[in-house]
């Protein structure tokens, strides 16, 4: 039985640069039925038409490349567009001269093309980028070529998103929770991008070492009452459209954050969480804890900061805002319950703010005024993130678990096209 030449790389470790692997058809059949990502990369015509053959009766997630290491061409045709244009993943040149032939009269037009001779790289420009292809296909996160950071956050399925401002001793009211939080299993947590906004406490703090993905901010301003402005920032680097805001006074039991974790997308509705008590019994949930679709939320122009500075009616005003541009308000159902915290100092690790009504009833009665007389787009200043802020950490951990396949699910848009978001 005849033996094919490729080089073949999976997700996990090997040596660079990789050798050239001899294969009987049998071999390769096994490879591609294996559930984990593989590169073929065929080093001639006859070769990758055999392995192009092959992708097509099981693809499974595997990447297809063609290497052309001269400027012969490839004549034009249905069956050769299928082959490396439909089932090839990277046509890689060894130069331009190679490339040239591509798209010229009587010959094949070549897709997604890659030049491996690229001279501002300098020495073995070749070898360099090809270990780019590989890691651009294999690790979604890493250094690129060009030394620049690459991060890929699509497996994060919750953004848990919440503020603090202490004006006392510590931050133990912040930390206590998510050292809670690192403590649930690995693959619950690594799903859930945990952003947390400080709102410009005046005390000093370290930020602990735990195991969350999490991105710590703070805001350089102390505006007194910034819930609105500190929600907006929390939203902006969230890395998931399904977010969770809410207040550090309250939690998320482990099975909780696991079902919201497989909930699907909100769409045009806003949920509010029921409450358990320690007894048992359940009862309404927080006036400003949500979960809301990111897009959606900043589609109806996220928190109005014009209440920034003075006490109250930001929540409240955010919900009517959105209920008139046709989000629709729910419960999560009873089995996704959130407690109140009894660990909170109050004395040590809070604030000391007054929280009086007066110099937001007026601003708040005009926005429901505009609402109601001038309709649709007012009843909104469009204030938004009027401070500046530094990132204090920016932390992910290793994904966990592989992704699930879902290999029709992009074939399905003409339904995600003409039916609601809800």
């Amino acid at each position: 039985m005849a033996k094919y030449r490729f080089i073949l790389l999976t997700d996990s470790e090997r040596s660079f640069p990789p050798g050239v692997e001899c294969l009987r058809p049998s071999e390769i059949d096994r490879l591609l039925a294996a559930n984990r990502s593989l590169i073929v990369q065929s080093l001639s015509r006859e070769d990758h038409q055999f392995a192009a053959k092959r992708f097509l009766r099981n693809r499974n997630g595997h990447y297809l490349l063609a290497t052309h290491l001269d400027g012969k061409g490839i004549p034009g045709g249905i069956l050769r567009h299928i082959v490396y244009n439909k089932l090839t993943d990277i046509n890689l040149f060894i130069d331009q001269n190679a490339r040239a032939p591509s798209g010229a009269p009587g010959f094949l037009g070549l897709k997604n093309p890659m030049v491996l001779d690229q001279p501002q790289l300098g020495d073995r420009a070749d070898l360099r980028m090809l270990h780019h292809a590989y890691e651009a296909l294999l690790h979604p996160s890493r250094t690129d070529v060009s030394g620049l950071r690459k991060q890929d956050d699509s497996d994060i399925c919750l953004a848990y998103v919440t503020h603090f401002y202490c004006n006392q001793q510590d931050i133990s009211s912040v930390t206590n929770l998510l050292a809670r939080y690192a403590a649930y299993p690995s693959e619950v947590i690594s799903r859930v991008h945990f952003v947390v906004v400080d709102d410009g406490s005046p005390i000093e703090y370290d930020i602990p070492d735990l195991a969350l993905n999490l991105t710590w901010l703070k805001i350089d301003q102390d505006i007194r009452w910034n819930q609105a402005g500190a929600r907006n920032l929390g939203a902006v680097y969230a890395k998931s459209d399904t977010m969770l805001l809410t207040d550090l006074d309250h939690e998320l039991p482990v099975d909780a954050m696991r079902r919201l974790i497989a909930r699907p997308p909100c769409g045009k509705r806003i949920y509010k969480i029921y409450r358990k008590k320690p007894d048992g019994s359940v009862y309404s949930g927080h006036s400003n804890m949500f979960l809301v679709s990111r897009g959606r939320f900043f589609e109806c122009h996220g928190y109005d900061e014009e209440f920034a500075g003075h006490y109250g009616a930001e929540d409240f005003r955010f919900i009517k805002y959105h209920k008139a541009r046709g989000t629709l308000q729910r419960y999560l159902p009873k089995s996704i319950l959130c407690i109140e915290r009894e660990d909170i100092n109050r004395r040590k690790s809070y604030h000391s703010l007054a929280r009086d009504l007066s110099f937001n009833t007026p601003v708040d009665s005009r926005k429901k005024r505009e609402l109601a007389v001038n309709g649709h787009g007012h009843g909104h200043s469009r204030m938004f993130l009027n401070f500046t802020w530094r990132i204090l950490l920016d932390r992910r951990l290793p994904v966990t678990s592989r992704r699930t396949r879902h290999t029709i699910w992009k074939h399905l848009a003409i339904f995600r096209q003409i039916l609601p978001r809800f």
